[in-house]
């Protein structure tokens, strides 16, 4: 699960991330670029209104001088009624002020001659070009009502023959582009929300497609490493975790092919060695019995007859190393198995305790009574090596935790150093002057093949070993 979410994690920051930052980036741009076009839009328009509406206007120096109770006269009323037909046909609302920001006419006919224009004093500089012979557009601005507007602004002449500016005409409009745009940016975060929702999705499902092959090759290595060579590695794809899963299969069968030649090898030699051996303990036995009790040789043959069993105690273990089978499944007593243990892992002055068990372990009943009869006559030695006896050196005992049978071997003895206790189940170390070894390995192999582990803890003058099986 943590490798999950750290590729994940990677992947989000390497794809998702970009591909939503560069769509922001282009949603923001775009709406930028689509709200300065629109407003350019409208404000050409509304100038382009504002001029149409003047050149309806040819006495601009008559409406200049109207001041407020002359909204009853005919020209006013003609002047009036020539911009309101523009506004009908436009939209727009029709406005003519002076320079002082008065209105003098307005298609609002509730605002009177000479009212004063508060709002158009922000467009002080877009009036005065107006009063420099041009046209201009007012920034887009809020009315009272929350709603945008924009004006247009046009020139008005004194007469037809007199191009003397004398008012300025504006064409306001409410800048209803920013419906579109509202429109435009709820469909830039519906695309971007669905861009970011796809994305994450295409990330975590790149994300099972590589951790299901990694998961494959971590669990292969994991059996790989626990001594597990039967089962083929499959990691399926064309990739170059592909690549990897061949090269970690041709790895196993190397690995086991030099297995098979190494075991091949230690049963040619055990082999080889056991038949000699045979004869020289056949023929130390004839010579003792030859010689007399009194005559100090026989000790002498004794001796080589104890270093004979040992060697053949040695070759024993080779042959049980090189030729140990895969183990056969069966339900298990745990409480018959310890008796035994204790039984033929009892020395003189020294009796293992057994604390009582029900359990049953699904295990191949012999090899797991070798790897604890391994383990009680290592502990055995240790307490003995102690100077400790009776029934409290040495306990066996069993419990399940966890969904794990977990069978504990205690003795009372020397501490096992941290620096030792890593080697412990290397092949062919021991502690001792005279050992192969391999007995500890053996456990561990055994514990392996039954999916299980050994643990140890020693501390405080006790040592456990504990052979952990799945239940």
């Amino acid at each position: 699960m943590r490798l999950r979410a750290t590729i994940l994690v990677k992947l989000l920051g390497a794809l998702v991330l970009p591909v939503v930052a560069l769509f922001t980036l282009f949603a923001f741009v775009a709406f930028e670029v689509s709200r300065h076009d629109l407003d350019d839009e409208l404000g050409r328009r509304l100038v382009a209104i504002a001029a149409s509406a003047a050149t309806q206007l040819r006495d601009g120096e008559y409406l200049s001088k109207l001041s407020a109770g002359d909204e009853t006269k005919p020209l006013y009323q003609n002047a009036v009624a020539r911009l309101q037909a523009v506004a009908n046909a436009t939209g727009a609302h029709l406005l003519v002020l002076d320079r002082d920001f008065n209105a003098r006419l307005d298609t609002a006919t509730t605002v009177a001659i000479g009212t004063h224009d508060f709002r158009a004093m922000l467009d002080r500089s877009e009036i005065d070009r107006v009063y420099a012979g041009n046209t201009a557009a007012s920034v887009t601005f809020q009315g009272n009502d929350g709603h945008w507007y924009k004006t247009g602004y046009a020139p008005i002449r004194a007469t037809a023959s007199d191009p003397k500016i004398v008012l300025a005409l504006g064409a306001q409009a409410p800048a209803s582009y920013f419906d579109r745009l509202t429109d435009l940016r709820e469909r830039l975060f519906l695309w971007g929300a669905g861009l970011a929702a796809v994305s994450v999705l295409a990330a975590v499902l790149a994300t099972l497609l590589i951790t299901r092959n990694v998961r494959r090759l971590a669990v292969a290595a994991e059996r790989i490493g626990a001594g597990d060579l039967r089962e083929p590695i499959t990691v399926r794809g064309g990739d170059e975790l592909g690549v990897l899963g061949q090269t970690m299969d041709r790895m196993r069968l190397q690995l086991a092919e030099r297995d098979a030649k190494m075991q091949q090898m230690l049963a040619g030699i055990a082999h080889e060695v056991r038949n000699p051996l045979a004869g020289m303990t056949l023929f130390a036995g004839i010579l003792r019995d030859e010689l007399p009790a009194p005559d100090e040789r026989r000790s002498h043959v004794e001796k080589i007859q104890r270093e004979l069993g040992y060697l053949e105690r040695v070759v024993n273990d080779f042959l049980e190393y090189a030729r140990r089978p895969k183990p056969e499944l069966a339900e298990v007593p745990i409480g018959e198995v310890l008796s035994e243990v204790a039984q033929l892992a009892t020395t003189p002055g020294l009796e293992i305790a057994i604390t009582p068990s029900e359990l049953v372990a699904r295990a191949d009943r012999a090899q797991l009574r070798r790897a604890l009869l391994n383990l009680a006559r290592n502990a055995a030695q240790a307490a003995t090596a102690a100077g400790h006896r009776g029934k409290d050196a040495v306990k066996l005992s069993a419990a399940r935790k966890d969904k794990e049978l977990r069978i504990a071997v205690w003795n009372r003895g020397a501490e096992i150093s941290a620096e030792t206790s890593g080697k412990l189940f290397e092949p062919f170390y021991t502690t001792r002057e005279k050992g192969t070894g391999l007995g500890l390995a053996f456990v561990r192999d055994i514990a392996a093949d039954h999916g299980g582990r050994v643990e140890l803890h020693s501390a405080d003058g006790e040592t456990t070993f504990t052979l952990v099986l799945p239940t």
